[in-house]
């Protein structure tokens, strides 16, 4: 069987612009929450104040720098958050354009909800402001599979192309089909990961009336957590077959060895431990990796009192008694929930966990949740695994779990 390497990273979030920043955030316990406003204008003014953990800087600028304002400013934010960080991954990789190997690249992108800042504008000109008609890029700039058909214009990748919207799982799965295409021969290198911007009036709203986000912090499986806060950007993965990188001298980051998704099968918003323990189960059996061998562990982590309590007694019935030799961190209390971009993010900095072989600090603890009895990370702490975990347990029961692993010494 094929196996699939990691040769570039890149991100944009709350916690910096690219991987270095966002690392050095990230292991130095700064978190990316802060206040913000946001305003409908029109005939009546709508006002709504949130935590959340929004993008420090404005990608936009480098961006229009690199291809052009054109091409730039006919998307959404979410699409060109998914340029900035592919941008980034195949500098990594050295995988420049007009390359063939860039030339016939697959995509696999995630995205949860789509253009939803485009779609805001869209019905407060006609809504609040009386224009008849919204803006005429509205509808590409709306779409879900934006962020992967801006990637193939802007870096020339002709291969296949495909979005995949599964919630806050989205770019968890992306990373395992794209894993998926390489082993089976159909690609030899894949972009894969995802974004999302949501921060907007009715996007925070929405949440905000779910009763699922925090007016204070995200605090991942704490006593008295009430909560998730809304976070922007994304993450990206180049994936390619271990021969093809090696003969092109690539510098491998570490290996995807396995994956497990399940669907709950149940209720949109309460999750089932039982499935999410089965594709946790599936990811070890196919990265051939037992699970009395210890793992750091990058969870979901939401900060909600469902999930977190979910995902403990899930881990718990994997591993068992061997769970406490595992290490378990936490992210979403930094960068806070990016939704279809969660995931990827994820996986980028537990691999950055591995490479340095740091841990990350859960932030915004306050004392141990009796029902959340996990070896989390509370300060910044030195490891020795090999081998990474992350689970995304995503709204709709739709579950996903990566495995992936350091090359050998």
């Amino acid at each position: 069987m094929k196996r699939v390497a990691v040769t570039g990273m890149g991100c944009v979030s709350a916690l910096g612009n690219g991987v270095r920043e966002t690392w050095s955030s990230a292991i130095a316990g700064q978190g990316g929450a802060r206040p913000i406003t946001l305003t409908v204008e029109g005939d009546r003014a709508f006002t709504t104040t949130a935590v959340v953990a929004a993008l420090r800087y404005d990608p936009l600028p480098a961006l229009m720098a690199r291809f052009g304002r054109k091409p730039i400013i006919a998307v959404d934010r979410f699409a060109n958050l998914a340029a900035a960080a592919t941008a980034e991954a195949l500098d990594e990789a050295g995988l420049g354009a007009g390359s063939a190997q860039l030339r016939d690249a697959a995509i696999m992108w995630g995205a949860c909800s789509g253009g939803l800042i485009s779609i805001e504008q869209a019905y407060e000109r006609m809504f609040a402001l009386g224009h008849p008609n919204p803006h005429p890029l509205t509808v590409p700039r709306l779409m879900v599979s934006a962020p992967a058909s801006h990637i193939s214009i802007l870096f020339g990748v002709r291969g296949l192309c495909l979005s995949i919207s599964s919630a806050c799982a989205s770019s968890a799965h992306a990373i395992a089909e794209g894993m998926y295409l390489i082993r089976s021969g159909r690609a030899q290198t894949v972009i894969a990961g995802g974004s999302d911007a949501s921060l907007s009036y009715g996007g925070l709203q929405s949440w905000k009336a779910l009763q699922a986000i925090s007016e204070v912090a995200c605090r991942p499986f704490s006593r008295d957590r009430d909560g998730t806060i809304l976070g922007e950007g994304a993450a990206t993965l180049i994936l390619e077959d271990e021969a093809a990188a090696r003969e092109r001298g690539a510098h491998i980051l570490c290996y995807l060895t396995g994956a497990g998704a399940t669907s709950d099968a149940s209720h949109m918003t309460q999750p089932d431990a039982e499935s999410a323990a089965a594709a946790v189960r599936a990811a070890h059996a196919e990265a051939g990796l037992p699970v009395d061998e210890p793992i750091l562990i990058s969870a979901h982590g939401t900060g909600t009192l469902l999930n977190d309590r979910m995902e403990t007694q899930a881990l718990r019935e994997v591993y068992g008694r061997a769970l406490d030799a595992c290490r378990v961190m936490a992210t979403k209390s930094a960068h806070g929930h990016m939704l279809g971009a969660g995931g990827a993010m994820e996986v980028l900095l537990g691999v950055q966990a591995l490479i340095h072989q740091e841990a990350i600090p859960t932030l915004n603890f306050l004392d141990e949740d009796s029902e959340c009895p996990l070896p989390l990370v509370l300060g910044r702490e030195a490891i020795s695994y090999r081998a990474l975990l992350s689970t995304s347990f995503a709204f709709g029961g739709l579950n996903s779990a990566l495995i992936a692993q350091l090359p050998e010494t």
